[in-house]
Parts: structure tokens; sequence; C-alpha cells
């Protein structure tokens, strides 16, 4: 079973939106999203109101899940895992 991360685009702060660095897959259909410091690329989606969203992949590995977890809530990032 996978999990993911989801996080609103609009909850990431303003200072980690104009260092990120943003670009599209090799097959041209996914935007992708890495931000300093955070350990892992998301991926950035539209929700069917307009807003915005970033998925991450939920790491097994437990050193991983806990980097991510605690970037997000250094940054006071509201996050929710979806299993």
């Amino acid at each position: 079973m996978s999990a993911h991360a989801y996080i609103q685009y609009s909850d990431v702060p303003d200072s980690l939106i104009a260092s990120s660095r943003q670009r599209v897959d090799d097959n041209g259909s996914v935007k992708l999203i890495s931000f300093d410091g955070c350990p892992l690329v998301g991926q950035i989606g539209e929700l069917s109101n307009g807003r915005l969203q970033v998925e991450f992949p939920w790491p097994r590995a437990r050193e991983l899940r806990h980097a991510l977890d605690d970037w997000m809530n250094y940054h006071g990032i509201n996050y929710t895992v979806v299993m």
C-alpha cells in the first residue's frame, strides 16, 4: 500500500515559493516542484475548485518520513496523509 501527503499551495510561505524550482517531467504531463530543504520533490495538481495542491509520496522509510514531517512542521504547513 502506498500513501501520499497533500499540502495546499496557498499554505506554503512566500519565501519558499520564491526559492522553489519548478519543472515539467520528461513526459511533459506532470509539473514538479522542489522546495529548499524539503527532502522530496512534489507534484503540483489543480483541484476541481481551481486551487493548487502539492502531492508528495509518503515514505515508508522512517528517517525520510520524519524529515518530510519535520520540514512541513518547521514551516507551519498543514498536510494530510492519504493511504
